[in-house]
């Protein structure tokens, strides 16, 4: 990792607020970790554009997983580098849920890279975001 030790702890403290607003389902919070400009491109359908969109994005799945209980999420990157107020970092994700209905075990992974924004007071933020869906 292409990182000095205090900007590597403020990327992983965008990592640690990602990891426990998905865990708790906190919509607002996800929100507050992407820049306003913030685009993502998901592994299906269309790109989305800015915080309004995102949160449409958000509460639509939120609604589709509402069967489902996220137990364990998290992100493993393989490579952070910082250019100036921009970082790039890539890795992979996996989620594992408990369906409501049937009390198993679901898994979700796939690989991501993400370009992150430092704001005017130092933090970083989510800027673009792609994503893979594994089988």
């Amino acid at each position: 990792m292409n990182c000095p030790d205090h900007e590597l702890a403020a990327i992983e403290e965008l990592h640690r607020q990602d990891r426990e607003a998905a865990l708790k389902g906190d919509v607002e919070t996800l929100l507050s970790l992407f820049t306003d400009d913030g685009i993502v491109i998901p592994s299906e359908g269309e790109i989305i554009k800015g915080k309004d969109a995102l949160r449409k994005m958000l509460l639509q799945d939120q609604e589709m997983m509402k069967d489902l209980t996220l137990v364990d999420y998290r992100q493993d990157f393989e490579e952070i580098e910082i250019c100036g107020d921009l970082a790039i970092e890539w890795g992979f994700y996996r989620g594992e849920y408990l369906s409501g209905k049937k009390g198993e075990k679901i898994t979700g992974s796939g690989k991501l890279m993400r370009i992150l924004k430092r704001d005017t007071v130092g933090s970083w933020k989510v800027h673009r975001a792609i994503w893979t869906v594994e089988p």
